[in-house]
């Protein structure tokens, strides 16, 4: 008995034991599905249908038990198919991806709309949170991948590189830093009250780590969530130096700012990361590689 031949007996379950509604249903003549169940009540050697003067009217006991778990076969089958379809489709299907919100507004305010103009079949589904709240969701498998600045703290998430710059010192053009050729020293910076993102940030994170290996204490004035809220600051006070992603300070529109790499430089790279040993589902590599492949294509016509 096949897959085929179950799928017909529900039918004419379903169509309360009419042949002839049920042949009209499964495209095919009546004679020939009375004939499918003669052959197939006869190799089965059961009977799955009642009958009365020459009718089908109901389901023998073996019949009922064999509709029972045709149904649960019969739907069994059509998730196999509709999910062996939705695999071989890459642009089809939900992908949830993790992103810090500063990262969205600076590195993907350009990519996230054309992704979703190129791939209207794809559901991209947003989570915005800080890195490490990500990198727990990843690890949880609650998104399906996480854009982080590079590296992840943990061994079990690669990463592809997607995105590099620097962090820089920003202050105000009456600050001391002003009057400095090129990039600022860490031992400069930790003299001075600094603005800078909360710990929840993975810039933070390296910006400490920085300054313990160079045994400095620096002072930290006051933290935010808030990028521009920093610069503001900034730009109020001029005894006050600000530690933000260069990329990020170009959205500001304020006038009397300027910003120095440190040194030795202190990279910025953003990475779209995703479980190791982990099956990835195709849509999900699909969405992973587009936006690989869109910066690179960035990065190479900047560089022209």
């Amino acid at each position: 008995m096949d897959i085929h031949q179950i799928q017909y007996l529900i039918t004419i379950v379903d169509n309360d034991f009419n042949l002839t509604k049920s042949a009209r249903v499964l495209h095919v003549s009546q004679p020939a599905l009375s004939k499918l169940i003669g052959e197939l009540e006869n190799v089965e050697q059961i009977q799955i249908f009642t009958r009365g003067k020459g009718r089908i009217t109901g389901l023998t006991p073996t019949g009922e038990d064999l509709i029972k778990h045709g149904r649960t076969i019969s739907k069994d089958y059509d998730d196999l198919i509709k999910s062996l379809h939705e695999k071989s489709d890459l642009k089809r299907g939900t992908v949830r991806v993790g992103i810090a919100p500063v990262i969205i507004s600076t590195v993907f305010n350009r990519s996230i709309p054309k992704f979703i103009q190129e791939n209207p079949e794809i559901d991209l589904q947003i989570v915005e949170k800080g890195a490490y709240e990500l990198q727990k969701k990843l690890l949880l498998q609650e998104i399906d991948l996480a854009v982080l600045v590079s590296p992840a703290t943990y061994p079990s998430i690669q990463e592809k590189m997607i995105y590099d710059d620097s962090v820089a010192v920003w202050f105000n053009k009456n600050h001391r830093f002003n009057n400095f050729d090129g990039p600022i020293p860490f031992e400069e910076v930790a003299k001075e009250k600094i603005v800078t993102l909360d710990d929840s940030f993975m810039v933070t994170y390296q910006t400490n780590q920085k300054f313990a290996r160079k045994d400095l204490h620096p002072n930290y004035f006051f933290k935010t969530a808030s990028w521009d809220l920093i610069l503001n600051i900034c730009q109020e006070m001029d005894d006050a130096v600000g530690i933000i992603a260069a990329p990020i300070g170009e959205n500001y529109s304020g006038t009397k700012i300027e910003h120095r790499d440190f040194s030795p430089k202190f990279p910025w790279g953003i990475s779209i990361c995703s479980l190791k040993d982990i099956y990835q589902d195709t849509v999900v590599k699909y969405t992973q590689d587009w936006f690989v492949n869109y910066f690179k294509k960035e990065h190479e016509k900047h560089q022209r």
